[in-house]
């Protein structure tokens, strides 16, 4: 949002969770007001309980890219799935070629530092302020409990404190933790997988 003030972009989600419709407050989604100052693609693309793989993304990414770009926009990825952007680049071998997936990224891998455990802390905290209860409490009367949308991290916990199973801070703390192993993860995974 910050380079959209100074450079004509438009954000393509790479964000696995971002794509399941109606998962929003702990998916991080950007707000209905930043989604009308930037063009957004990846966002809210299908129902919570449809499967949507890494070679999906890549099509739909490779179409939203022509779309940015006939927009006279410059489409910039964000997200942290890299299995989705590396599928983009480098389809998995089992599906048929990505059109366009010959093109060469341009990219950088923004690393938080140690900030980035205060950064998770501070962004669970925002989203319990936002409503996220409330969100999961809606999600809870009609999203079947095994629809895959529920793994979005820290969904689970928080509809198991709604049903009594954990107490609030227990899932929120839970939550800051599951989050900080996740985003180890994919740093570990971006530094592997990236030249």
């Amino acid at each position: 949002m910050e380079a959209a003030e100074s450079e004509d972009i438009a954000v393509i989600s790479a964000d696995s969770r971002q794509i399941y419709r109606r998962f929003d407050i702990g998916t991080a989604k950007p707000s209905p007001e930043e989604r009308s100052r930037v063009v957004h693609y990846g966002v809210d693309v299908v129902d919570p309980i449809e499967h949507y793989s890494a070679y999906q993304w890549a099509r739909d990414a490779s179409r939203w890219i022509g779309e940015a770009e006939q927009l006279g926009k410059t489409p910039v990825i964000v997200g942290g799935t890299g299995f989705y952007i590396k599928s983009l680049f480098d389809p998995p071998y089992d599906e048929p070629p990505v059109e366009g997936s010959g093109l060469i990224p341009e990219y950088e891998i923004v690393d938080p530092g140690p900030d980035l455990k205060f950064h998770i802390e501070a962004r669970i905290d925002q989203m319990l302020n936002d409503g996220w209860l409330v969100e999961v409490a809606e999600l809870m009367q009609t999203v079947p409990r095994d629809a895959i949308a529920w793994k979005a991290s820290g969904y689970r916990l928080m509809r198991g404190h709604l049903e009594g199973e954990y107490s609030l801070e227990y899932a929120r703390e839970r939550a800051i933790i599951d989050t900080r192993q996740y985003a180890k993860r994919q740093r570990t995974w971006f530094r592997h997988q990236l030249p």
